[in-house]
């Protein structure tokens, strides 16, 4: 309980009779704010304020990046929709559904991936924003539809926060499964790329003799 003077609105100690300021009788109010009250208060605000200041930064961050690259063409989203439909088809349901709602594709570097030196690589993928950057090459060198699905199955598992050695794994133990094979793809200049890159990255896949290419998954 605290008084408050009717008057002059000077809020006085409870003990107090009369207003110390204009001597008026004195009564008693509920719900006055206190200190500990009012610092809350303040915290509280400073907190919203922090985070909407980082939410704000994180939005302004993500789609710098959108709008720094070029999106894919029609005919050029209409082929990465097809493979998409080929990973759906060998029953690859959470890539697809990671690759068909929540990424965002786009046709070039924006401004990040532009400023760090990379090797040529068919796609990149940007974790946790899940922005992916489709190359010339995953076009003009993969062989189908089916091919172009083995590198989206890579990139997927970047999507889910997969390092490099993760991805190539698991694309490589799948390949059956996808369909993509040395029988079906005897010449196939990404078949053979990824199985140079993959016994580099998984050499522990690569160390059965009696294999052909020494292949544990053969």
């Amino acid at each position: 309980m605290n008084k408050k003077c009717p008057s002059c609105k000077l809020v006085n100690f409870p003990t107090a009779e009369n207003c110390a300021r204009c001597q008026s009788h004195l009564v008693e109010v509920n719900n006055l704010p206190t200190n500990n009250s009012f610092l809350r208060s303040k915290i509280f605000k400073r907190a919203a304020v922090c985070l909407l200041v980082v939410v704000f930064s994180v939005l302004g961050f993500y789609f710098s990046l959108i709008f720094s690259a070029k999106r894919l063409s029609y005919e050029e989203g209409k082929t990465v929709e097809r493979a998409i439909d080929v990973l759906e088809a060998k029953g690859f349901t959470s890539e697809v559904r990671m690759l068909r709602y929540f990424t965002v594709y786009r046709a070039n570097d924006h401004w990040l991936n532009a400023s760090v030196v990379k090797e040529n690589a068919y796609a990149a993928t940007n974790y946790p924003l899940e922005i992916m950057t489709i190359y010339p090459d995953f076009f003009n060198r993969s062989t189908d539809d089916l091919e172009r699905a083995a590198i989206l199955l890579h990139e997927a598992q970047h999507l889910k926060g997969a390092d490099e050695k993760e991805a190539y794994e698991f694309v490589w133990k799948n390949r059956k499964k996808l369909g993509w094979t040395k029988e079906n793809y005897p010449n196939s200049e990404v078949w053979q790329t990824v199985r140079t890159q993959t016994k580099e990255v998984v050499p522990n896949l690569f160390v059965c003799e009696t294999n052909l290419y020494n292949d544990c998954t053969e």
